[in-house]
């Protein structure tokens, strides 16, 4: 396949399309790998073989040289997303024990508590947007997890700002905005360090060592940087979309209802057909072919999850939310060695949010059109999910 005949992607335009599938499915026609120009020009991987193949090609495809199209533009790597073996398993290592999904369960109360407070500022309305919800809970939750409960806005906004100009290729502005966000994060790690009395997961970061000596400040930060910008804005978008997708299949919200234990598999569904992170980046460290397409040295390409899980080469039926799917391998977090290190956060984030609107407004109904569009061309999600529901009350005065 030479570069004239490679299709043509259109990251943004696809993500903003409720006919994201049909999109990926006209792209792929061309071949598993898709060109564009935009966002300062990459390659992309669309099939999930090509994807998973892709992630797991750490030699030929590196992370070290920036995770995201667009380029944040940094001034420091976040770690351990944008760090390549063999040093990576070092940073991941310290991360692991604390996010896996017993001590992540230590945290269901608080997250149920922060989707009740988020309802609680419309249940009376007997109308409101489930967005509200999405955009509240994960930012407060991290917070707290953090040690930092109040802070949840401020990682909301800091986090925008770096998207912003990085979408609009605004270089005064991403100088700016990373200042700022590495300011805050200083700050908050230096007050960790300090501490003599706290035992939340920003001061286990804070004074983690590898190999028996301390990580040290830069570090910390790095790794609170990960921390602060992955650990809301991804499962803001998870949250809203799971609870768009339920409000247009109200069949499947019955049998939630009905039965519970099956929101789990909900949850599957919706992070493979409405999955919050459509695409990472890498960078080639050599010349090579890919499926026929030639790569040169420095070409940035993308590992489209979203595309890779609408495949109907992996997933039949791709275009329907399905509750009875028989095993659902969806690479919604990633594949490989930088597998999203937060995805059993995520995914309790999202059960519960479910839980606690099925609950507490089982009635909720869709009242309007859903526009989608994220912050960033390779996220996607709702910008509201506006409902009416027989009203309820407060749980919280």
């Amino acid at each position: 396949m030479s570069e004239k005949k490679c299709p043509v992607l259109d990251i943004a335009k696809v993500n903003n399309a409720h006919g994201h599938v049909e999109a990926y499915a006209t792209v792929r026609e061309g071949g598993p790998v898709a060109r564009s120009e935009d966002l300062g020009g990459y390659w992309a991987l669309l099939g999930y073989t090509e994807v998973r193949e892709g992630a797991n090609d750490t030699e030929r495809l590196c992370s070290g040289l920036g995770s995201t199209i667009p380029a944040l533009g940094m001034t420091f790597r976040p770690i351990p997303v944008e760090v390549d073996p063999p040093h990576h398993r070092n940073y991941r290592k310290i991360l692991v024990p604390e996010l896996r999904p017993d001590r992540v369960a230590d945290w269901t109360d608080l997250i149920r508590r922060k989707a009740d407070e988020a309802i609680d500022t419309f249940i009376e309305n007997g109308k409101g947007d489930l967005c509200a919800i999405a955009r509240y809970m994960p930012p407060a939750v991290i917070a707290a997890i953090l040690g930092v409960p109040e802070d949840g806005p401020l990682m909301v906004k800091l986090t925008d700002d770096i998207n912003r100009a990085a979408t609009e290729n605004d270089a005064e502005g991403k100088k700016n905005a990373n200042i700022a966000l590495f300011r805050y994060v200083d700050q908050i790690v230096t007050a960790a360090e300090q501490s003599e009395d706290r035992a939340d997961l920003l001061t286990f970061i804070a004074k983690a060592e590898i190999e028996g000596a301390p990580i040290g400040h830069d570090i910390a930060v790095a790794m609170t940087v990960t921390l602060v910008i992955a650990g809301q804005e991804t499962t803001v978008n998870g949250i809203g979309g799971s609870l768009w997708r339920l409000g247009a299949h109200q069949d499947v919200k019955k049998r939630l209802i009905e039965d519970p234990s099956l929101i789990p598999a909900a949850v599957e569904e919706s992070l493979r057909l409405e999955s919050p992170v459509q695409m990472m980046g890498r960078t080639a460290t050599s010349d090579f072919e890919l499926q026929g397409v030639p790569i040169s040295k420095g070409d940035r390409v993308g590992l489209a999850f979203g595309a890779a899980n609408v495949d109907p080469a992996k997933f039949e039926s791709p275009e329907k939310f399905d509750l009875d799917r028989t095993g659902n391998p969806h690479v919604a977090f990633g594949h490989g060695i930088h597998r999203c290190i937060g995805e059993h956060l995520a995914r309790l984030e999202m059960r519960v949010a479910i839980e606690q609107v099925l609950t507490r407004m089982p009635d909720f109904a869709l009242d309007g059109e859903i526009e989608i569009g994220s912050n960033i061309p390779i996220n996607r999600g709702p910008k509201a999910v506006p409902v009416t529901f027989t009203p309820g009350s407060r749980v919280y005065a």
